[in-house]
């Protein structure tokens, strides 16, 4: 067939292109960007910090790569023959054409990938701060609107419906249907429960579903749906399953009831207890208002019969009596005599400062006039001029010495310079010489490298990133 068509009529295309193309393909597949694979493990090793395997059944197998720093979160140690599940990504290594997965996440096959990722979302979540009862909201006991995030259809919202109508049904139930199983239960829950928020006007949330699979459960172990119930204004009870099913949502939410029935009991009262609530309050009420009462009366009774009531005007001409006396004692101590005195004071205090104040300025004014003949302008210029020339002496000893010292400190300082220009790597590195780093270590021998090792190698002006092939040792 190629001998007989023309040259033109073919496009030949290299390896590399077929395998990029290929890659392309892989990439572009969206049920490859997420692969779940359960295997067992065989011929696992660890490169540096990463870590090479393949997976394989009883029928083929597929090699796996788990990278640093994914892998730090693997709470066991993995080993050949050991059966594991996996989540990750398939990718072409267009070098060699072949493929493999690069894995994500990984659980021994005992304990199952999804309970393994529920378990690490819990203890992330529960260091983080959002199971904490101080930050959860109080359950109104009587609410009047009752928003219901579950299926349209599903036997939960009957149930809900049901025990609300049995019991004292004093609340409006308003139902936002969502998903509550599958892939897309997680977006559609979260949907739902920003249209709550936006309409924001319940006084309380339940989201749930009956009971299922933990499999099935699962949607409500998702974390941007449990971030969005921690950050609710509004209280929230989380009922999902039965009594022994466990959510990421039942930790976040204000309340966790067992079943949707338990959710609508936390939110309702039975007719009859509400009625002997009534009954007793009535009860109490009544006895409030005849304790008052009689406190009321009695106390009216003891003021009718009081002393300042029966002598009232002996009383009132006692404090009038009283008023008179104090009235005639003040006016003995008029303000006018007392300011009199004050003044009378001043004045005297006022003569005696003058007096000491000129008293004070002869004396020093003698003690400068002495001090004045004794100090000369002929002995001060004296002084000076001995002092300028004893700096003199001083300045012309001096200044050689420091000119030399000077001098050799500077010769010192240009010799250690040059030393340190020699010492430098980078100078030599200039002639081409170069620097190689494995995991931030500086590598000295050929013994320190394996094969397929990654390596960083520092030249003059930057660094380049090389991937090791073959290893050449030279003898000696």
């Amino acid at each position: 067939m190629l001998q007989t068509m023309s040259q033109t009529d073919i496009r030949f295309l290299t390896v590399s292109d077929i395998n990029k193309y290929i890659s392309y393909r892989f990439d572009s597949d969206d049920s490859l960007k997420e692969v779940y694979l359960q295997g067992e493990i065989s011929n696992f090793k660890y490169s540096g910090k990463h870590c090479y395997f393949s997976l394989k059944d009883s029928e083929s197998e597929i090699s796996a790569m788990f990278f640093y720093p994914d892998n730090i979160a693997i709470k066991f140690k993995p080993v050949d023959g050991m059966k594991v599940q996996v989540c990750g990504e398939i990718k072409v290594y267009i070098k060699k054409g072949t493929y493999a997965i690069r894995v994500r996440k990984m659980a021994q096959a005992g304990i199952g990938l999804l309970y393994q990722q529920f378990l690490d979302l819990k203890e992330k979540l529960q260091k983080e701060g959002l199971f904490d009862e101080s930050k959860k909201l109080p359950i109104p006991e009587y609410p009047e609107k009752v928003a219901v995030i579950t299926a349209a259809t599903g036997e939960a919202i009957n149930d809900i419906i049901s025990t609300f109508n049995r019991r004292l049904p004093l609340a409006t139930i308003k139902l936002y249907p969502a998903l509550v199983q599958g892939l897309n239960a997680p977006a559609d829950l979260i949907r739902a429960l920003n249209l709550v928020y936006k309409d924001n006007d319940a006084d309380v949330i339940i989201i749930g579903r009956g009971g299922g699979s933990f499999e099935d459960l699962s949607c409500f172990n998702d974390e941007k749906l449990a971030r969005l119930l921690f950050v609710s204004k509004i209280p929230t009870i989380s009922a999902v399953g039965h009594e022994g099913d466990y959510t990421i949502c039942d930790f976040v939410a204000s309340y966790r009831a067992p079943t949707p029935t338990g959710a609508a009991m936390k939110l309702t009262k039975d007719k009859n207890d509400v009625l002997n609530i009534l009954v007793n309050y009535s009860k109490r009420l009544s006895a409030d208002i005849k304790s008052k009462l009689t406190l009321a009366y009695n106390n009216w009774k003891k003021l009718s019969t009081s002393y300042m009531l029966v002598n009232f005007n002996n009383v009132l001409d006692e404090n009038l009596q009283k008023c008179l006396n104090l009235d005639a004692r003040l006016s003995q101590f008029a303000p006018d005599r007392f300011v009199k005195r004050l003044e009378d004071n001043l004045e005297q205090l006022e003569k005696r400062l003058k007096k000491a104040g000129e008293y004070s300025f002869e004396i020093n004014n003698n003690l400068y006039n002495g001090i004045a003949c004794r100090v000369k302008e002929e002995l001060i210029l004296k002084n000076i001029e001995k002092c300028e020339k004893e700096y003199n002496v001083i300045e012309k000893r001096l200044l050689p010495s420091y000119l030399n010292n000077y001098q050799n400190y500077e010769a010192k300082t240009l010799r250690l310079i040059d030393k340190i220009v020699i010492l430098n790597p980078f100078s030599i590195m200039k002639k081409g010489y170069s620097i190689v780093y494995k995991d931030e270590n500086i590598i000295s021998s050929i013994d320190e490298l394996n094969v397929d090792d990654d390596v960083k190698i520092k030249l003059y002006n930057g660094y380049t990133l090389a991937h090791i092939n073959k290893i050449v040792k030279e003898e000696k």
